[in-house]
């Protein structure tokens, strides 16, 4: 169990933690959740010894391990994949190494004798420690945690340099599931996940034995993994014994009956400090008065409630109507050297539609959005803009357009229209800037405050089709269902490429899943595109059923909705190849295993979550298709 006594922390004089007392059970899988800047990390980095408290205690049992993954870890070179991942064994491997040592010392030493009694009591001792720590068959099982992290069997053998932060934190984060520590403290571990591995790790998660205390930008993530939730809010820790889902309801139950017992106990001191001012000099009342200030001094007086931060409530300029087809490809193909990565695609996105690219990283999400936006040139075949069409492009590296001289409210308001200038605050706020932080200028900021002002910057101007890549990405979790709700009420197309399953869960009605050469369409959310797959691998469903009808939103002209590559498909970052099969298929991955459950009870016709959406309003525009 970990207990917190008073803890307190400080930085530049305000207080983080005040006087903290907490506790941990053994086996638990706790979620902080709280503002930015409110602690959540630096409660990690405490627990983890990585800093120090200004005053109280953390206390463990004796010998407990902690293993902590921090938001950035320092690059490494010099070592393979698999060999840095193993590299969590080290201790295990010293204590064989000890063993060894003292078995040929045993074996030299005389059978009697003081000196055997000492190296046979020191060998008993490092011989217990080791069979209590020892797994057999180490490599096979580093390679089972990396490969549910994403690497492929030619990957272990690279050098770690040779891959992205990202790629390096999935290996650090191998090595502390391999560990086992009893205490894992995890700071925002999806964050360069995909998908697949975010779903291997929520099982890994489940199954672990280990206190395991995290802090995640990701709601789907919090409600299938955490049992708990501990709100970190001015300086406090309150604990809810449920998922986040359930939490946001208790949290608003709680902060009500917070806010009406305070206001309870500021009408009745209002009351006797009046009592006192009337009557204070008043000498046939100065027993009463005196009453009522003794009274006033032992009240317990209740903190004000938290003003739960504001929500603010953003909407995107009225998008032009465009004609119904926005934006396609016409038998395209895109080749990076020998490396053909699509061949013969055929795609069409319409009007209106809320579209989600889908597949494991290296797929070729972000190279068919650069390939529809038209910032990556086709190899062969045509890229199809409609008519009126204005497009709006939300990269990985958007940041790199911003003007590093101006400050963050002047770059926002360079570009809003006219009717949305009373609004900039409200919109830099609801992307994490808010009091002085919006005169910062923009050269200043870090990596990730850049990437939200650029997607507040692209999100206020008007346009009637969203291509976005990550655009969740550096946001927190109010800051996600701010924009969730702005993009389900936009009239115009949308088609983005994300890793977040809440999001995926709501927004889209129709799913494109790329990778082995094809591009397959599936009416629905991320939850109908699981179900489907599953059934359609599991026989359920005859092969075509994931076509749309036509006029839904087509991929592979009107005929069809599988895009299929004759040639190797699909490359990412890394350089790999997948073969296409010619018919869409796909290999069953865990998370469709899982939703076979589902697939049987749903029919193929049900009508996807989210399909019903309102009519883009017409508005006319002379603007021309351009990103």
């Amino acid at each position: 169990m970990l207990t917190i006594a008073n803890l307190s922390k400080a930085y530049r004089g305000q207080r983080i933690l005040d006087g903290v007392n907490w506790f941990a059970p053994d086996r638990t899988r706790i979620g902080l959740t709280g503002m930015n800047g409110a602690g959540k990390s630096t409660l990690l980095k405490l627990i983890a010894g990585e800093i120090e408290a200004d005053s109280g205690e953390i206390n463990l049992p004796k010998g407990t391990t902690v293993g902590y993954l921090p938001q950035e870890v320092i690059g490494v070179s010099g070592r393979t994949v698999l060999e840095e991942a193993m590299a969590a064994f080290a201790d295990v491997h010293a204590l064989e190494a000890e063993c060894r040592r003292l078995e040929d010392a045993l074996a030299a030493a005389p059978t009697e004798g003081p000196e055997h009694d000492r190296l046979m009591a020191a060998y008993h001792d490092v011989r217990e420690r080791f069979d209590a720590e020892v797994r057999y068959d180490l490599e096979a099982e580093t390679e089972r945690v990396l490969t549910g992290l994403g690497f492929r069997p030619d990957d272990f053998g690279r050098d770690l340099g040779t891959f992205s932060g990202g790629w390096q934190m999935r290996v650090a984060l191998a090595k502390l599931l391999l560990l086992r520590p009893r205490v894992l403290l995890l700071d925002e571990p999806t964050n360069h996940l995909d998908l697949e591995a975010r779903t291997w790790l929520e099982e890994f998660l489940a199954a672990s034995e280990s206190l395991i205390i995290l802090v995640a930008h990701d709601r789907y993530f919090l409600d299938v993994c955490v049992q708990r939730i501990t709100e970190v809010s001015r300086g406090r820790l309150t604990d809810y014994d449920c998922n986040y889902t359930a939490y946001l309801t208790r949290r608003e139950e709680r902060r009500a009956q917070e806010a009406e017992a305070y206001a309870a106990q500021q009408e009745e001191i209002a009351r006797i400090e009046a009592f006192v001012r009337r009557f204070r000099y008043q000498a046939s009342k100065a027993a009463l008065v005196q009453s009522r200030v003794k009274q006033l001094e032992k009240v317990e007086r209740l903190a004000p409630p938290d003003g739960h931060e504001r929500r603010v409530k953003i909407r995107l300029p009225d998008p032009p109507r465009s004609g119904r087809i926005v934006v396609g490809l016409e038998h395209a193909t895109k080749r990076y050297g020998d490396l053909t990565v699509y061949d013969g695609v055929d795609l069409a996105i319409e009007r209106g539609r809320k579209v989600a690219l889908v597949g494991p990283n290296g797929a070729g999400k972000s190279t068919l959005l650069k390939l529809l936006v038209g910032v990556e040139p086709l190899t062969g075949g045509r890229r199809i803009c409609g008519h009126n069409v204005r497009l709006a492009y939300f990269a990985q590296d958007q940041s790199a357009v911003l003007d590093g001289e101006k400050t963050v409210l002047e770059e926002l308001t360079a570009v809003a229209p006219t009717e949305l200038m009373p609004r900039v605050r409200d919109l830099l706020g609801a992307f994490l800037f808010s009091g002085d932080a919006v005169e910062k200028p923009v050269r200043v900021l870090s990596g990730g405050e850049r990437n939200r002002l650029a997607l507040a910057k692209l999100l206020i101007e008007p346009a009637n089709c969203l291509l976005l890549d990550e655009p969740t990405n550096h946001l927190d979790l109010t800051a996600k269902e701010v924009l969730l709700e702005a993009l389900l009420e936009y009239e115009g197309t949308v088609v983005l490429v994300a890793h977040d399953r809440y999001i995926l869960d709501r927004l889209p009605a129709e799913i494109i899943e790329v990778g082995h050469g094809a591009a397959v369409r599936y009416l629905g959310n991320y939850e109908d595109y699981l179900a489907k797959k599953a059934a359609l691998e599991a026989g359920l469903l005859p092969s075509g059923a994931a076509s749309a009808p036509s006029g839904a939103g087509r991929a592979n002209g009107a005929s069809a909705s599988a895009t299929s590559a004759s040639a190797t498909a699909a490359s990412g970052p890394r350089g790999g190849t997948a073969r296409g099969d010619g018919a869409g298929a796909t290999r069953g991955s865990p998370a469709t295993t899982r939703a076979a459950r589902r697939a049987s009870r749903r029919s193929a016709g049900a009508r996807p979550k989210g399909s019903s959406r309102r009519s883009p309003r017409k508005r006319p525009s002379s603007r021309s298709c351009h990103g």
